[in-house]
């Protein structure tokens, strides 16, 4: 563990890393250490408490708010799209189930097709960044669309599925989602820090993202609050409280659980995906990652070791040289 850590710190010189990386046993901080600004003009330096957005790393939530409506009764992971309502159709196959949508395997339309996408930094919508505050703004971008395959043909990394599981969890609730997330997800968790915060409004201790020259904020690149698919913001100790809330079956039920965890997709001969979580198919490790505009992170849980590994970085793809130490390790 000291040679990682001395190769931790010795790469967060030689990238000038921005974030924190942490690792944790259990409850115990083996290392925890925060590099960078959060807010780099007025040089406020980041803390090992300071929230960062998590990008992609939303969609297990969003997965887990969908698992606290299957174990109320009001879903099941075989409902069809066609039960919650037939006004969805065209842009989605009416015989997708929650469970496809959940695995990336729903062939939804993609408002942001990571297939066809590939400049991250300059995002752009047909409906403006500033007009996307929930994910039920995001539906016009739905309609008159034309969905990317039939259910369950392949898999295809889908933003759009987890936007429309958000639009879901509105309908079905009566709640926004962040609001129901925050309620029924975050405080179970103990994930008192975390939320989705607007960038016109972020709480104290909160770090700007920034695009790959450190210069540029992103607020202009992303919606101004996150959503289904996105832009959650947490702490590294929330990140340790999420894995202890999961696994001790806190959140949604044991046996849900376990269903989220099993492997529904085969990526190689080595990794998997349950639902809105990457893993190991040995079961030994589990992961979420999210990349964005200014935004790096990946949280990592290793089973046998009861560990868990965090990176959270406020610059664009700020993780991956970290990440790169970190798995020669793991």
């Amino acid at each position: 563990m000291e040679e990682l850590i001395r190769n931790i710190e010795k790469v967060a010189r030689d990238t000038q890393f921005s974030g924190v990386v942490s690792i944790f046993r259990d409850g115990s901080t083996v290392f925890s250490k925060a590099f960078g600004y959060r807010d780099v003009k007025n040089r406020l330096p980041n803390t090992t408490d300071t929230r960062f957005g998590i990008a992609s790393g939303t969609k297990l939530f969003t997965a887990l708010g969908v698992g606290v409506l299957i174990d109320r009764g009001l879903l099941s992971l075989d409902t069809t799209v066609k039960e919650i309502d037939e006004e969805y159709e065209g842009f989605i196959d009416e015989r997708a189930t929650i469970l496809h949508l959940l695995t990336h395997t729903s062939g939804i339309y993609d408002y942001y097709d990571e297939e066809i996408e590939q400049d991250f930094d300059n995002p752009s919508l047909k409906i403006p960044w500033c007009e996307l505050h929930t994910p039920s703004d995001y539906y016009p971008l739905f309609k008159g669309k034309a969905m990317k395959f039939a259910p369950g043909e392949r898999y295809s990394y889908s933003n759009g599925g987890y936007v429309f599981l958000g639009i879901l969890i509105e309908k079905l609730t009566g709640r926004l989602y962040s609001d129901f997330i925050r309620e029924h997800v975050l405080q179970p968790a103990s994930m008192q820090n975390s939320g989705f915060f607007s960038f016109d409004d972020l709480p104290e201790n909160t770090a700007n993202g920034y695009l790959e020259d450190r210069r540029t904020t992103n607020i202009h690149r992303l919606p101004p609050r996150g959503g289904g698919d996105g832009g959650m913001y947490t702490t590294t100790h929330d990140l340790r409280r999420l894995w202890d809330s999961l696994f001790s079956g806190r959140i949604v039920s044991r046996a849900l659980t376990a269903t989220y965890l099993k492997t529904h997709y085969r990526r190689d001969n080595t990794r998997g995906y349950g639902c809105g979580i990457y893993k190991r198919l040995d079961d030994s490790m589990f992961w979420i990652v999210g990349s964005d505009a200014g935004v790096g992170f990946e949280s990592r849980y290793i089973v046998p070791e009861r560990l868990t590994v965090n990176i959270l970085s406020n610059i664009t793809d700020g993780e991956d040289d970290m990440r790169d130490v970190l798995l020669n390790y793991l």
